[in-house]
C-alpha cells in the first residue's frame, strides 16, 4: 500500500475523462479516469487541460479555474505531477506521451489506441523505459474480474484446448478493435499470421489503399481477419460501425466453451447429454465468481504499483503496441490483396489515425 499522494493532471477532458460517470444508467461505476482515481486514495486529480473552451470551464468545476489549461504542457511545465492521464485523441497522444516524459512524471495512463504508428509506439516505449516511466494502455478489460476468470478458465483446462474464438465488435479496426486484439492475446496468447480485408460500409476498401506516408494516412474503418495464434487456435474477427454497441467473443475448446463481452459471462461445459443416449453436449455451468473489482481502479492501483516497483506491468507499452500491431497487420495483409502476413508485423511504414 502506498503512503504518497501522487499528484495527477488529465490531458482531453471529455467523455472518458470523466463525464461518462454522469450517465445515470451506466452500471459499476467509476467507468472514467478521474473517477477511478477518486477511488485510490493515494491519487488525486489536481489539473487539466483541454483545447475547447466549454470543456475547461466544466472541469474547473472539479480542479479549480487556475488550474486549467489550454495548453498541456504549461500544465506540465507548472503543476510538477507525478502522473498523467493521455485521453486525448491518438493523433496527439505520441506527442503528449513524449513531453511527459520529458517534463519528469513517473506514471501515464494512455488511452487507447496506444500510437497510429509501430514506429511512435517504440519511440514512446523507449523513452518510457529510459526515464523509468511506468505506462499503462487503456485496454482496461486487463484488469476486468469476467476476463482474468476466462483466462484461469482457459489455463485450467476447464474448455479443453481452446480451438478458435469468434469476435464481433461495433466500430473500427484500430480505435475498438485493439481491445479486441489486445483480449485475444490476453486470452490465447501470441498470434502467428493475420489474414484481412478492409471494410467501409459493408464495401471493400479499394485494393490500393493511400501511399505510405505521413501526408496520406489510413482512414480507420472496420473490416475481417483470420488470425492463427501460436497454440493453434484461431480467431475470426469482424468489427464495423453498426446501429447498435457489440463487443463479444465466443471461446470454443474440446471439452467446453466460452462467451464473453459487455454484460455478459457464460461459460458451458460437456456433460452426457439428458436428451440423448451416448451424445455429449455443452451444458452452461455456475461459475465462481470473483469478488466485484472495478478495471479501471485496479488500472489505477496497478499503475501505482508498477510506479513503486512493487510489481510487472500486465498492461504496458509492450501490450499497447502489440494490439496496434495486429490490428495493422490486417492492413497490411488488405495492401497485399489479402495475402498472409506474419507475426511480428516489423517495419511497415502504416500509419492511422483513429480518435
Amino acid at each position: 500500500m502506498s503512503t504518497h499522494l501522487y499528484r495527477v493532471g488529465i490531458v482531453g477532458c471529455g467523455r472518458v475523462a470523466w463525464l461518462l460517470d454522469a450517465d445515470p444508467l451506466i452500471p459499476n461505476k467509476p467507468v472514467t479516469h478521474l473517477g477511478a482515481y477518486e477511488k485510490v486514495r493515494w491519487t488525486q486529480v489536481v489539473a487539466g487541460a483541454d483545447v475547447r473552451p466549454d470543456r475547461r470551464d466544466a472541469f474547473s468545476h472539479v480542479v479549480g479555474k487556475e488550474h486549467v489549461y489550454l495548453d498541456y504542457r504549461k500544465m506540465l511545465a507548472l503543476e510538477h505531477l507525478d502522473i498523467v492521464s493521455i485521453c486525448a485523441y491518438a493523433s496527439d497522444r505520441y506527442r503528449m506521451v513524449m513531453d511527459a516524459v520529458d517534463a519528469g512524471v513517473k506514471g501515464i495512463w494512455c488511452e487507447k489506441a496506444f500510437a497510429t504508428s509501430l514506429e511512435e509506439a517504440r519511440e514512446m516505449t523507449e523513452a518510457c523505459s529510459g526515464k523509468g516511466v511506468s505506462l499503462i494502455v487503456g485496454h482496461t478489460r486487463r484488469w476486468s474480474p469476467e476476463y482474468r476468470l476466462a483466462r484461469e478458465i482457459i489455463e485450467e483446462g476447464r474448455i479443453g484446448r481452446p480451438l478458435s474464438a469468434t469476435c464481433l465488435i461495433s466500430g473500427s479496426l484500430v480505435h475498438t478493435g485493439t481491445h479486441a486484439f489486445d483480449m485475444l492475446r490476453f486470452l490465447l496468447g501470441e498470434a502467428d499470421w493475420v489474414e484481412g480485408h478492409l471494410e467501409s460500409g459493408h464495401h471493400r476498401v479499394s485494393g490500393l489503399l493511400p501511399q505510405r506516408s505521413e501526408e496520406a494516412a489510413l482512414r480507420d474503418v472496420g473490416g475481417y481477419a483470420h488470425i492463427l495464434f501460436q497454440n493453434g487456435a484461431y480467431a475470426v474477427v469482424h468489427g464495423e460501425e453498426k446501429e447498435y454497441f457489440l463487443f463479444e467473443f465466443d471461446i470454443i475448446g474440446t471439452k467446453g466453451r466460452i462467451r464473453i463481452g459487455n454484460w455478459l459471462f457464460e461459460v458451458y461445459e460437456a456433460r452426457q447429454s439428458d436428451r440423448e443416449s451416448g451424445l455429449r453436449e455443452l451444458y452452461r455451468i455456475k461459475n465462481r465468481r470473483k469478488k466485484k473489482t472495478h478495471p479501471l481502479v485496479e488500472a489505477v492501483r496497478h499503475l501505482v504499483a508498477c510506479m513503486e516497483g512493487k510489481t510487472e506491468n500486465i498492461g504496458g507499452p509492450r501490450e499497447g503496441t502489440a494490439a496496434l500491431e495486429m490490428a495493422l497487420a490486417i492492413r497490411e495483409s488488405h495492401l497485399r490483396g489479402g495475402a498472409r502476413v506474419h507475426m511480428p508485423l516489423g517495419e511497415c511504414g502504416l500509419k492511422v489515425l483513429s480518435r
